[in-house]
């Protein structure tokens, strides 16, 4: 059954979806956006650390343009929709004699390559007054300024909000098993359904390759697992990275993070996986990443108190993959830096539409009302404190829900409660008995993340 035909359909709502949409609903066009997902932003776009990048070797790879590019407008959009994130530099720091010596040398190529950002050599005696927690053995580094570090699932929520109220609509938790590309369109056939687009953009992220194979394309991912480690608290003001003169076959670089509201963040490390759902993490990833950041500090970072794993689409060539086939854009191995390159990732897909013959025409657009927080501005909160570690109010468990929420992880990632120290073992049982009833439904209709995933019986 044709169930209705739209100008575009974009397949997938991770953040290079929800870029594409957020672009498009900018302009006068009837846009639907897919996913397999109850909620969007669950696939990749969930388990990375949301770090806005500089440097991505090698400069020439497009995943690398597009991230400096993409860099700046990342940071532009978050003012634009009041999203939460915090600007930083990230030292990359030299403990060997023969790391000093060719330091130099380093750091004129990322000058010569990082044009428009800051690069500064950095003694190890300012460096050691700068970052008390800084080992010893740190005896020099360069400083890379213009990173960031956003609030990843309130960009996401963001740019759902603002393309939805701007139009796109959006169809979660339906499956794309089809694609004809027809006279002059495309047809989409889902398990619900059928659709008609004149161009469906496929932006599936560890999926994409099953959507390519739809239009006769083939391509093979190495699925590749980075772990990462969260601790109660940062260590230090800046991003700290070990220099290597050669990669580490365990890692893909990776350093000591944190996130926008202070979290001390290590990883990741990278393994390969031949499941797409192994996000699984034990006390092998542990042990590499805790060897390879601890020397760069002598302040204990205490014990983490999560380790979560994401799994990153890596592409032959390990670079970005935009192409066209008939009426169907296809964006291929959006692994690291995705997060950071989105916005010209989005913009390029723009210029290949209306390359490709779609009308472009400018509309007015409404803005997004950003969600008000009680641990940015505690004075005004309302409604009593629910989740004591990250200062979530009953209130905000509410406007999640009347923001979309269907499942607790979608209650978790737009307010934070249950994502602080305790991990919920103080308040699951009350953001479940408020969500509930906010939605109007018994406890036990509530899931954790869909999929049957009950919580009370």
């Amino acid at each position: 059954m044709m169930r209705d035909s739209y100008d575009v359909i974009v397949v997938g709502t991770g953040i290079i979806g929800l870029m594409i949409t957020y672009k498009l609903s900018h302009y006068d066009l009837r846009v639907l956006a897919i996913d397999r997902n109850p909620e969007p932003g669950w696939g990749v776009s969930r388990a990375h650390a949301a770090v806005v990048h500089v440097v991505q070797l090698p400069f020439r790879s497009l995943k690398s343009k597009l991230a400096r590019s993409g860099n700046p407008e990342l940071l532009r959009i978050c003012d634009e929709l009041g999203v939460r994130y915090r600007r930083t530099s990230t030292l990359i720091l030299a403990t060997e004699p023969h790391h000093l010596l060719v330091l130099p040398l380093i750091y004129l190529y990322l000058r010569l390559n990082l044009r428009g950002f800051s690069v500064r050599l950095r003694g190890r005696g300012p460096l050691l007054r700068e970052e008390p927690a800084l080992s010893n053995r740190v005896l020099g580094g360069i400083e890379v300024g213009g990173y960031a570090v956003v609030d990843n699932f309130d960009l996401l929520y963001a740019l759902y909000e603002f393309s939805k109220s701007n139009g796109v609509e959006f169809s979660l938790g339906e499956e794309v098993r089809g694609v004809e590309q027809l006279d002059g369109s495309v047809r989409v056939i889902t398990d619900r359904g059928a659709y008609e687009a004149s161009y469906l953009v496929n932006a599936a992220g560890l999926w994409a390759d099953e959507v390519l194979k739809l239009t006769g394309g083939n391509i093979k991912f190495e699925l590749g697992k980075g772990v990462l480690l969260v601790f109660d608290r940062a260590i230090s003001s800046r991003l700290l990275a070990p220099l290597y003169l050669k990669p580490d076959p365990k890692t893909k670089g990776g350093a000591i993070m944190f996130t926008h509201d202070n979290r001390g963040l290590w990883g990741p490390n990278l393994r390969f996986t031949e499941r797409k759902d192994d996000t699984s993490a034990d006390e092998q990833d542990l042990r590499t990443l805790t060897e390879k950041f601890s020397r760069l500090i002598k302040t204990d970072a205490g014990i983490p108190i999560k380790a979560y794993a994401g799994i990153r689409p890596i592409p032959p060539g390990d670079d970005f993959i935009i192409e066209r086939r008939g009426r169907v854009i296809h964006v291929l191995g959006t692994e690291s830096p995705g997060f950071t390159a989105s916005p010209s990732l989005a913009e390029l897909v723009l210029r290949m539409l209306g390359d490709s013959g779609l009308r472009l025409n400018e509309k007015p657009v409404s803005r997004r009302e950003p969600f008000r927080r009680a641990r940015d501005d505690p004075k005004r909160a309302r409604g009593h404190v629910i989740c004591a570690c990250n200062l979530v109010t009953e209130e905000e468990i509410r406007e999640a829900v009347r923001r979309g929420a269907k499942t607790l992880k979608g209650i978790f990632y737009r307010t934070g409660a249950c994502m602080g120290t305790c991990q919920g073992s103080r308040c699951l049982a009350d953001v479940l008995e408020v969500a509930a009833d906010e939605m109007g439904v018994d406890a036990r209709h509530l899931q954790l993340g869909g999929d049957g995933s009950w919580v009370v019986s």
